[in-house]
């Protein structure tokens, strides 16, 4: 279980990059962003199938290894779908399009130390504290570090 989390975690860092092309892909060149997001679900079962049979079969790794690995599977087709997606916006627009956050690096390495010390606890302290303050700390960095003022406006409650 904690190897599909730390993947689904990597999977969230890396689709940063598609998820900020494509809200400006959707209007500039949508069709061409559907077929890249289809080909990306595409490429994430071929992985997911090739993965575990490739850790059941030639590794001999157990089951639960097993089931991480269309998380892995995941992470690396949202990678694939990103660099594509941020390039062809790139060409499209013709300007840079940067999609390395450091703030996610950080907190991703934050929530995974994090993580880690709650695996040294007993269990039930580990999914009834660990998973909150893993989330916590994700959270508070990319707020405090990722966000601009003008981005925590939009999180901002407004009296009408």
């Amino acid at each position: 279980m904690r190897q599909t989390l730390a993947f689904l975690l990597i999977a969230e860092v890396v689709a940063a990059t598609a998820a900020v092309s494509e809200a400006a892909l959707i209007y500039v060149a949508r069709h061409l962003n559907l077929w890249i997001s289809m080909a990306m679900i595409g490429v994430q079962v071929a992985l997911s199938f090739a993965f575990v049979l490739f850790l059941r079969d030639e590794l001999a790794l157990p089951p639960l290894w097993q089931a991480a690995a269309p998380a892995l599977a995941l992470a690396c087709a949202l990678g694939v779908a990103s660099v594509v997606k941020a390039r062809l916006l790139s060409r499209l627009l013709g300007a840079p399009v940067s999609g390395w956050r450091w703030p996610l690096v950080w907190a991703t390495a934050a929530a995974s130390l994090v993580g880690y010390l709650a695996t040294r606890l007993p269990e039930w302290v580990e999914l009834s504290l660990g998973i909150p303050a893993i989330l916590l700390t994700f959270g508070l960095i990319v707020w405090r570090f990722g966000f601009t003022s003008e981005d925590r406006m939009l999180f901002r409650f407004r009296e009408a």
